[in-house]
């Protein structure tokens, strides 16, 4: 028998720490709730609990990104509904000035009542957005077609679900991508926007010639005059000298540039006392891409005329006081919109165009349903995609809970074992200790 080294003491001292090790590890998972609490628990258990946890995660925020899509489609909705309401009663304000029981007065009372109701409409259009984003046009201060949106609504990038472009202004609705003659005329105090991709352009001319006689007048016969907007591209007078003006300082800055460059000065010179410039017949000015407003006036017979050449879609106002406008071109397209009724000048709504604008009125409101109709199927697909990620993220979340939760009920059998055996492992400390008293029997 040896004393200087009680190995039963040693022994079972080893194996109560072991065990004191497995409570201390049962009480953590039992004071936490998980399984795996250190890399060490269950290495590649961590490793494939930690990629389901990021997995629902990302769930979790397409779901998220889904509801706030819907709440942004809902916006965009909800607004076009009061727009809708608003045409609604522009095309009972239209019918109504398009019957003889309506007097002048009462025509020019309708048409104001319309230009406030339109401009309210575009007031819409520029207030609707979702956290600084435009819904219903480009921006708060253009009217051009809003950018399309993409919702991620899913784990990946690819998981995109696209919303399109909306222009649900007076400058978007009403025109319907209408096919439109040669020859088309432009009354006084209307307008109309038109787009071709003919190489020949469009032409604009006086419709009626000397309808204002110079002679008993006095005055000088306006053949051509109109205010035109748009990416007007290159602009050509023939038959006479066309005057410009404009009140757009980008449109001023470009022509101050031609007039410079211009060292002949046989294309287009200004005058320094009026500010105004006069392109010379037959020559070109070439505004690129720039989106100008600009005044033409050309005195002279119908003969003379305007060509403009662009790819882009323009608007062209007849402000002449006696003159309808002809514009000609292959391929045109376009057609009114409501922004030609909202700016109907003064006395402007007689019963034949109260007449013409019903059919654009009713275009209107068919493209704005058809935006409607766009939004709520959008809306309908991000709705289904949310409920198709909820499913998801609940499986995830329950593959995760099997590898990295404890299971209270094997863990607290297995914590009253551990407990049992550490009050087994004292008492036999206890008892290696007593045995070594029995070497003294011996030294008696």
């Amino acid at each position: 028998m040896r004393i200087n080294t009680n190995v039963s003491s040693l022994t079972a001292q080893e194996a109560a720490t072991n065990t004191t090790k497995s409570i201390t590890g049962s009480l953590e998972k039992l004071s936490t709730g998980s399984r795996i609490n250190k890399a060490s628990d269950d290495a590649s258990g961590l490793a494939i609990a930690d990629k389901l946890r990021t997995q629902a995660t990302s769930i979790k925020q397409g779901i998220d990104n889904g509801n706030s899509a819907v709440a942004l489609l809902q916006i965009a909705d909800k607004s076009m509904s009061e727009q809708s309401s608003i045409l609604d009663t522009v095309k009972a304000k239209l019918i109504q000035a398009n019957t003889d029981t309506t007097s002048a007065d009462g025509r020019e009372a309708i048409r104001k009542d319309i230009s406030k109701l339109l401009t309210q409409l575009d007031n819409i259009a520029a207030q609707t957005n979702y956290n600084g984003t435009s819904l219903l046009q480009l921006s708060s201060t253009s009217q051009d077609k809003s950018a399309g949106l993409n919702f991620q609504i899913g784990e990946t990038e690819k998981d995109i679900i696209s919303a399109f472009g909306i222009q649900s202004n007076t400058e978007g609705l009403g025109g319907g991508g209408k096919d439109i003659t040669t020859g088309t005329n432009i009354a006084t105090g209307t307008s109309i926007k038109v787009k071709t991709e003919d190489a020949g352009g469009i032409t604009i001319s006086g419709s009626k010639a000397d309808t204002i006689n110079p002679v008993t007048a006095g005055v000088t016969d306006e053949a051509t005059k109109a205010e035109l907007s748009g990416a007007l591209g290159k602009i050509t007078a023939s038959g006479a000298d066309v005057t410009i003006t404009t009140s757009d300082e980008a449109t001023k800055k470009a022509l101050d540039l031609i007039v410079q460059g211009n060292s002949s000065g046989d294309t287009i010179t200004k005058d320094a006392a009026t500010g105004e410039y006069t392109l010379k017949s037959t020559k070109t000015i070439d505004l690129g891409n720039l989106n100008a407003n600009l005044t033409i006036n050309q005195a002279g017979a119908t003969a003379n005329n305007v060509n403009i050449i662009t790819n882009e879609a323009i608007t062209i106002k007849n402000t002449d006081p006696a003159n309808e406008l002809d514009i000609s071109g292959l391929d045109m397209k376009g057609g009114e919109t409501l922004a030609s009724l909202k700016n109907l000048d003064v006395d402007g709504l007689t019963a034949e165009v109260a007449a013409k604008f019903q059919d654009v009125v009713n275009n209107s409101i068919t493209e704005l349903n058809g935006y409607r109709g766009e939004v709520g199927s959008t809306q309908n697909q991000v709705e289904s995609a949310v409920r198709n990620l909820m499913t998801q993220q609940t499986n995830v979340k329950a593959a995760e809970s099997i590898i990295r939760d404890v299971d209270y009920a094997a863990e607290s059998a297995n914590f009253n074992k551990q407990n049992i055996i550490s009050q087994a492992g004292s008492y036999a400390i206890s008892q290696a200790n007593a045995v070594q008293q029995n070497v003294l029997r011996l030294l008696q």
